[in-house]
């Protein structure tokens, strides 16, 4: 889950809002990138599992703005810039690089967006690697980027 700003400019205009979205919730991986993918090629997914991928987005995303907002309200309170800092499940123990100042409040509200999140992912119906790796694969798929944008729009 990365808690980062992200421009954009950073990707293409298709996928600026289903990236911003997933990127945080996709990096809930507890396991190496390369394991997303079996004999070197990405996976399939079913229309059950990309409607429950777009359920978990959903359901997080309002947590995910709301524990951003808080993180980025406690470092700009010291002068710090919450984009410059890597803020992900993933990262919790490198936040031994914030100021000890913010850094025990960081990582509460890091760690309880983690686990939340993660229930949300199992509430869906998937598992964990099975949510990180739709998230690593629609990055490289456009025909998934699609079909997970049309989900999440026909759930709203």
């Amino acid at each position: 889950m990365k808690l980062a700003h992200r421009s954009s400019n950073d990707t293409p205009r298709r996928q600026r809002w289903l990236v911003s979205t997933v990127l945080f919730t996709g990096t809930l991986v507890w396991l190496p990138l390369s394991s997303l993918w079996q004999n070197g090629y990405a996976q399939t997914f079913t229309a059950e599992e990309i409607s429950s991928y777009a359920a978990a987005v959903l359901a997080m995303e309002d947590m995910r703005r709301q524990t951003y907002s808080e993180i980025s309200d406690l470092m700009t309170s010291e002068g710090l810039d919450a984009t410059r800092y890597d803020l992900r499940c993933l990262s919790i123990d490198a936040l031994g690089k914030l100021p000890r100042s913010v850094r025990s409040d960081v990582r509460r509200e890091l760690i309880t967006f983690c686990n939340e999140a993660k229930q949300l992912v199992l509430d869906s119906g998937l598992t964990v690697q099975l949510f990180n790796s739709m998230t690593a694969t629609h990055l490289q798929d456009e025909e998934l980027t699609e079909q997970i944008q049309s989900e999440i729009i026909r759930q709203r």
